[in-house]
Order: C-alpha cells, then sequence, then structure tokens
C-alpha cells in the first residue's frame, strides 16, 4: 500500500480486450508521474493489438475464456485477490458492470483498497438482478464516476438508497490535438473513404445499433429530399443493424445517397471530410462522438434526450447548433436543411464558436479530474 504522497498503484480492471479505448488510454498515458497503472483483462486470449502493453504498462490476462464467465466463477475473484495482494494495489478501477461484480467482490476481501467505477450509459441497471448485485456490491465502491449529470441522475434513480456524494461527474475529453492534424485535408480524405468529392456531407459515427436512431437519421434524410439538394450522407460503424439499415435506404430510394463504411479507426480523418454531423440516438450518457465532431469544427445536430442537452445547448441557443426531439425525423429533417442553407459568413462564423466551445472538453481537463478523484481517495 502506498503512503499519502507516494507512488499510487491503480488496478484497472475490464473484463475483455475489444480493441483500443482511447478515453481510457488517455487517462492512463496522462498520469503517468506517481502513479503505476496496472490493466487486468478478465478473459483472454492476449491480444498482440494491446497497446499499452507495447508502451510499458503492466498487462496481466487471467486464465479464462468468455464461455467461462457466462456463469459466476469465483476463481476470478480468486486470481483478482491474488492480483491484488501481489501488486500492493492501493484503487482499483473497474468499467462495466461485470468487471465491476468481480472486483467488488474482490475488495470485498482487501478492505484497506480503495475501489471506483465509471458508468458510461443509462438504465443500466433497472433489472431486478441488477438492482439486487447493486445493492449487495456497491456499498463496497468509494466513487462512481458517471459521464454526464444525466448519468448520474439515472444511477441515483436506479438506485436511490446509494449516497449521492459518492457519484462524481466528470466529462469524457479528447485529445484535441488529433483533430487539428496537418495531415487532414477534405479532398483527400473523401477520396479515401471512397465517397462524392462534389456534395454536401453528412456524417455520424456509432455502432448499427437501435440506440443510435440511424433508421430516423435515414427517414429524416428520404422526408426532407436532403439528396436532392446535393447532399450525401457517410456513417461510420458497424452493427447488427446493417443489413436493416442498408434494406431501409433501399426502400426509402435513397441507397445512392448513402455510404456505409463499416468500421473507421481513423475517425479524424472521417471528420474532415465532412460539411455536417448527425446524431439522432435515442439515449445517449455521454455523446463522445458529438464532441469528436465539435473540435473538428463541424456543425452538429442531435437529438435533445439524456446527456447531450449538457453538450449542446450553449452552442444551440446561438444557432451554431441544433437540438431537435428524439425520435422526430420531421425536425431532423428541417435542422439539416437549415445548415445547408446558411451563407458563407454564417459557416464561418459558426466553424469559429464550435471550435472554440470545443475547449471544454479538452482531455487535460478529464485527466486532472482524475488525478484529483483518485488522491481524493487516498486521503
Amino acid at each position: 500500500m502506498t503512503d499519502v504522497g507516494g507512488e499510487i498503484t491503480i488496478l484497472h480492471v475490464l473484463s475483455s480486450f475489444k480493441g483500443d479505448y482511447p478515453l481510457f488510454n488517455q487517462i492512463v498515458h496522462g498520469l503517468k508521474k506517481g502513479y503505476r497503472h496496472i490493466v487486468c483483462y478478465l478473459v483472454g486470449p492476449p491480444s498482440a493489438n494491446e497497446t499499452l502493453g507495447k508502451a510499458g504498462y503492466d498487462i496481466i490476462w487471467l486464465p479464462f475464456g468468455k464461455e467461462d464467465l457466462r456463469r459466476f466463477k469465483y476463481q476470478v475473484v480468486r486470481e483478482l485477490d491474488q492480483v491484488i495482494k501481489a501488486n500492493g494495489v492501493d484503487i482499483i478501477h473497474a468499467q462495466r458492470h461485470k468487471s465491476v461484480f468481480y472486483a467488488a467482490l474482490a475488495a470485498r476481501k482487501n478492505s484497506n483498497v480503495r475501489m471506483i467505477t465509471t458508468v458510461h450509459g443509462l438504465k443500466r441497471s433497472r433489472s431486478l438482478f441488477r438492482k439486487i448485485g447493486n445493492r449487495i456490491l456497491w456499498p463496497r465502491i468509494n466513487k462512481i464516476i458517471a459521464v454526464s449529470e444525466a448519468v448520474k441522475s439515472d444511477i441515483l434513480l436506479t438506485n436511490p438508497w446509494f449516497p449521492a456524494d459518492r457519484v462524481e461527474v466528470v466529462y469524457n475529453g479528447i485529445d484535441l490535438a488529433l483533430f487539428g492534424r496537418s495531415d487532414l485535408d477534405k479532398t483527400e480524405s473523401r477520396v479515401f473513404f471512397g465517397l462524392p468529392s462534389h456534395c454536401w456531407l453528412w456524417g455520424a459515427v456509432g455502432r448499427l445499433a437501435p440506440v443510435k436512431g440511424h433508421d430516423i437519421l435515414l427517414r429524416a434524410w428520404a422526408r426532407s429530399e436532403i439528396g436532392s439538394r446535393g447532399g450525401h450522407l457517410a456513417i461510420a460503424g458497424e452493427g447488427r443493424l446493417r443489413e436493416e439499415l442498408t434494406a431501409l435506404a433501399k426502400e426509402l430510394g435513397i441507397a445512392n445517397e448513402i455510404s456505409f463504411l463499416g468500421h473507421v479507426a481513423d475517425i479524424p480523418k472521417f471528420l474532415a471530410a465532412l460539411d455536417g454531423f448527425a446524431m439522432p440516438s435515442r439515449h445517449e450518457g455521454f455523446g463522445l462522438a458529438l464532441v469528436e465532431a465539435l473540435a473538428a469544427g463541424l456543425p452538429v445536430i442531435a437529438s435533445r434526450v439524456d446527456g447531450i442537452p449538457e453538450i449542446l445547448t450553449t452552442l444551440a441557443d446561438k444557432g451554431q447548433a441544433f437540438l431537435v426531439p428524439p425520435e422526430n425525423e420531421k425536425e431532423l429533417g428541417v435542422a439539416m436543411g437549415k445548415v445547408m442553407a446558411w451563407s458563407e459568413l454564417q459557416r464561418n462564423q459558426a466553424v469559429e464558436g464550435i471550435k472554440q466551445y470545443a475547449q471544454l472538453f479538452d482531455g487535460n481537463r478529464m485527466i486532472t479530474r482524475m488525478d484529483s478523484l483518485y488522491r481524493d481517495l487516498m486521503m
């Protein structure tokens, strides 16, 4: 264990490796001085694509497969307990429900270890099983980080017994420099992604799932005839609705106006190709893709739901962004038309205001806040 003021050892617990997590990596890289970070995946196999390991951080893969964790396995708790004791862990930071479940059980065997978790989404604890599990295990959690006020409210609404002062809001932050790279060029980006060079290009980023509302966007597009105004839509993201959304575009007669790009690794490059950005989500805890679009200087239109107004209200009040009712394809289409009708002066003024506002979501602010929370836990 670490004395106050010494190096703090943090055990980050994740269920499995599913590719890089930019937010998580940003915090780990940003908090090098005074910290030792250990990343523990509950299931393997080890991946050669784990970049934190390549950067020299300690990575631990527990000897389990995904099938092992489909049912409760107490051996996972034993393994975590051994990791905690062998490494003199001060703080456990667990991400998502399964990791929190096992980490909290292991933390109960180590009373001097603090525990923290981050909640990114909404309505994650409304089933009876989850509520019972939370009631048993959450008392062991010292702090819950909510990525927006909307997420914090949802946590306390569904778990009214949990102390409100143990839930802290820390807005997600991004590396703004990534979106101002000198190699980003609109024309080259469109060529790279195979997108039309002469069009008003709208974009959306997110997994193809019902909650993201891509179907609403397609219907709004068709209803307002955005394509006939010179518009084209590029959707970055993969998911189980790919075939369904492709079929919907054909049904609406707009298939030649839509590009489904699948997974896009270089989001800044994708955003550089766009003229505008849409997020028609049905629910959204925070909306990281929205902040990335702002950093790229894009006019944005998004649903007035959950955590999104916390990001966009200031810009919307200035007419530099639009908040529309969720699941309202008419209002979404109207807003898109308004942005496309901006004069060059209006657009330039909006872009300038958007880029300035995006500074509020500088990743360094998030890192500083996390540093403060970690150190407060050690007091």
